[in-house]
């Protein structure tokens, strides 16, 4: 009873999920660029982790399956979660135009490496003390890593409805695999389950439908302000105390592009084109786009 109670909770996550999809790629087809379109690839992403993990329990739980199946499954969903660590900070780093550095790169192939081989380990052999107990904490210590980056940069994230996505986002994968990968080994160690597979599938599911409450509020949001202004055909207000190149970046920005998109167009470095942000931001008293879009319509002093 109690997991088709959990399985009823699924379903509601996966049709958020969708939901988070079709307005991501409503979003995108409304002004196609890279950074919508590699959104809309992400979001798409993270549903096949959720409906493999759904077949996943379905097989194992309700059918009591077969174990090539499970393997199957269960080296699909650590492969796809432990690429999904290298996915967020790539996706950070997209959005605030700033490229790679050792650390970043270690940490993330690190914590991709390390999470896909606990995962297989267990699934194939079970647990392996103390080499797992090891490789564990190496996890822990490069998740830390990728996580105190995030949050520092997040300051650089414009738009305060894309920065709180991402560290929600975050924040709930560096909880939820942390504690599914603590709860299998320390279950392994003791000899005694720490968490049962349908505990697991509850956090999983309530994991996606936060993550798709988040999406669906900030395409809300992105949409409406959108809607709201088609700058793209509109002239900014001559009284603005911008330069030329602000003016550039200002139209650019309304037009759904990405710094490093901005930069690419204009010839000039992402670095400068955050400098340019941040000085129209600090001349127009903003912190936000939608608080930029308030301003080019009227609605907003500055």
């Amino acid at each position: 009873m109690i997991d088709h109670i959990f399985l009823f909770i699924y379903i509601f996550s996966v049709g958020a999920t969708f939901s988070a999809v079709s307005m991501s790629l409503l979003y995108w087809l409304r002004r196609r660029n890279s950074g919508r379109l590699n959104t809309f690839l992400f979001i798409s992403y993270l549903t096949i982790l959720l409906l493999l993990a759904g077949v996943r329990f379905y097989w194992e739980e309700l059918l009591g399956g077969g174990r090539a199946v499970t393997i199957g499954t269960g080296m699909a969903e650590f492969a796809g979660y432990a690429l999904l660590l290298y996915y967020l900070p790539a996706t950070v780093n997209h959005i605030i135009g700033r490229s790679w550095t050792w650390l970043r790169r270690i940490s993330s192939i690190t914590a991709c490496t390390i999470y896909f081989a606990l995962g297989a380990v267990y699934l194939l052999t079970g647990f392996l003390q103390p080499i797992s107990i090891a490789a564990g904490f190496l996890y822990f210590l490069a998740l830390g890593v990728i996580l105190v980056d995030i949050v520092r940069s997040s300051s650089q994230i414009r738009g305060r409805s894309t920065r709180v996505t991402v560290l929600i986002i975050t924040l709930l994968t560096v909880i939820f695999l942390p504690l599914v990968m603590a709860s299998r080994l320390l279950g392994e160690s003791s000899g005694t389950p720490m968490m049962s597979q349908s505990m697991r599938f509850l956090f999983l599911s309530l994991y996606y439908f936060w993550m798709a409450a988040a999406g669906v509020v900030f395409y809300i949001r992105e949409m409406s302000a959108d809607a709201r202004l088609p700058i793209a055909e509109q002239d900014i207000p001559s009284k603005l105390p911008l330069t030329v190149r602000e003016r550039d970046i200002v139209k650019s920005l309304t037009q759904g592009l990405t710094h490093g998109e901005i930069a690419a167009n204009l010839g000039i470095s992402p670095n400068t084109v955050r400098n340019h942000v941040s000085n129209f931001y600090k001349k127009l008293s903003i912190r936000s786009k939608v608080e930029l879009l308030g301003v080019l319509r009227g609605e907003r002093d500055y």
